[in-house]
């Protein structure tokens, strides 16, 4: 993606690389969670970042041998929960998980930039876009390693 193209979001250059989330703590605007489309758009958001994931070089080996379907299912329920829904997540905490995958910030704000693009495409607004990386951010501190 060409920076000047890139449309900069106050909180989105130290967001996800996994995205496990314990919700529970996080107060959500309801309407966040109707704006991304419910369950079935938020699913829908997920199954294009992932393509856009998958032809980002920048940082798609990192995703080489993950389960695509169950990577999909986990995100949709992070993501769902996140913004209110009814989901639950319940695979492995962030740490764990990339504790050995070296991600870097450069790999983190890739994987950021990547889901803009995926939120844009479905025509996100960017303070709904914001509220979901400003849930997200945090992550980073368990998620980079190197």
């Amino acid at each position: 993606m060409n920076m000047k193209q890139f449309k900069f979001r106050p909180a989105a250059l130290a967001m996800i690389s996994g995205m496990v989330l314990a919700c529970s703590a996080v107060s959500a605007h309801a309407g966040y969670y109707e704006e991304f489309g419910q369950k079935q758009g938020i699913a829908n958001i997920i199954n294009d970042f992932v393509g856009v994931v998958a032809a980002d070089n920048r940082i798609n080996s990192y995703f080489a041998h993950a389960n695509i379907p169950a990577l999909k299912a986990a995100l949709t329920n992070q993501v769902c929960e996140a913004l209110g829904g009814p989901c639950k997540y319940t695979g492995p905490a962030m740490g764990p998980l990339h504790h050995s995958m070296g991600v870097t910030q450069a790999a983190f704000n890739a994987l950021t930039e990547d889901l803009i693009v995926a939120m844009d495409q479905h025509h996100v607004s960017v303070p709904a876009q914001n509220h979901l990386i400003k849930i997200l951010a945090p992550m980073s501190s368990d998620i980079i390693t190197k």
